[in-house]
């Protein structure tokens, strides 16, 4: 987005529903500057436009959700001298197609498909009727900081069929901005793992070549045994393990990546270790399961319940009761 002044405690909400047809058009175009990104746009049913549009922070990212009709947007260079702020813009269409055009490059982006947008750049977009889209804002300093140039990233497509661009699409295609209000980890590791992953696939689209083969399983120890120690921590973010461990978060992420594993999995599979050994210990029978729950480091009961049954097949209630005596 390029207003970064979002500090609202509910998901900002806005719908064509409330305009009048003639006026829907115009409308959104106007609230795609104020809210989202300078852009012009036009469409074969401008009388018969709808759209509507959700949005959250999620730490420093900016995530929202976008459907409607059909219709063209371009990022022109008046748009973009308009603009207050500068950003970069992620995107997946959910169960729909669409193109994009920057410079003299087309990408068809069919639905899972992921592809960066840089905001100082003119470009053009076609959303087909009935699109869904979930966007990303990514501010470009905390870009830069686990992408050396995205800039080269820019306009590619991110196939979200296989490899890092599978679970990035999956990734993403989670993070609403329901979510967002409400997200089962701290907002920084949300923020971290979207990192982590668009770094990853990256790797792939650009054809990068890893310095180290080799994955380093000592610091991947290290890194796990500090996630076990802090787990019960209800803020604890990939930032602060790798402080602890003098290692930058970029090389803490990449570590656990080498071995097919990421911070925020880690993190949950650890704090369901502290909280299964609870459960089945009647030391703690006088404790209720939500601050079992909590003192494990899950902020939520219900994400609790939910991550605990996919786990152990059943709910931390059940666990306690089918304990062997």
């Amino acid at each position: 987005m390029e207003r970064s002044d979002h500090r609202a405690t509910a998901p900002f909400k806005w719908s064509t529903n409330d305009f009048s047809p003639s006026e829907r058009l115009d409308a959104y175009a106007g609230m795609l500057d104020n809210r989202i990104l300078s852009i012009t746009t036009s469409s074969p049913v401008r009388f018969n436009f709808k759209a509507e549009l959700t949005a959250a922070q999620l730490g420093p990212l900016t995530v929202s959700r976008l459907g409607g009709s059909t219709h063209d947007a371009y990022r022109t260079r008046k748009d973009i001298a308009r603009a207050q702020e500068f950003t970069y813009l992620l995107t997946v269409g959910v169960g729909c197609s669409w193109r994009h055009w920057k410079k003299d490059c087309e990408a068809l982006l069919l639905p899972g498909d992921v592809l960066l947008a840089d905001t100082r750049e003119e470009l053009s977009v076609h959303w087909p009727p009935d699109c869904l889209a979930l966007n990303v804002r990514l501010p470009i300093e905390w870009l830069q900081a686990w992408i050396a140039d995205p800039r080269q990233l820019v306009g590619r497509r991110i196939s979200g069929d296989a490899g890092w661009g599978q679970v990035l699409s999956n990734y993403m295609s989670q993070l609403t901005p329901e979510l967002a209000m409400a997200p089962p980890l701290p907002a920084q590791v949300m923020a971290d793992q979207m990192g982590a992953l668009l770094a990853l696939a990256a790797q792939e689209v650009l054809g990068y070549v890893p310095a180290s083969q080799a994955p380093d399983v000592q610091q991947r120890d290290r890194i796990h045994a500090c996630i076990e120690q802090r787990c019960s921590e209800l803020q604890l973010t990939a930032a602060d393990v790798a402080a602890s461990l003098n290692l930058s978060p970029r090389t803490l992420h990449r570590t656990l990546a080498a071995h097919g594993e990421t911070f925020g999995k880690t993190l949950i599979d650890a704090r369901l270790e502290v909280a299964f050994r609870m459960l089945l210990s009647r030391t703690f029978d006088r404790i209720t399961v939500a601050e079992i729950g909590k003192r494990a480091g899950f902020l939520d009961p219900s994400h609790f319940s939910r991550v605990c049954r996919l786990r152990f097949g059943y709910t931390p209630n059940s666990l306690r009761q089918n304990r062997a005596s």
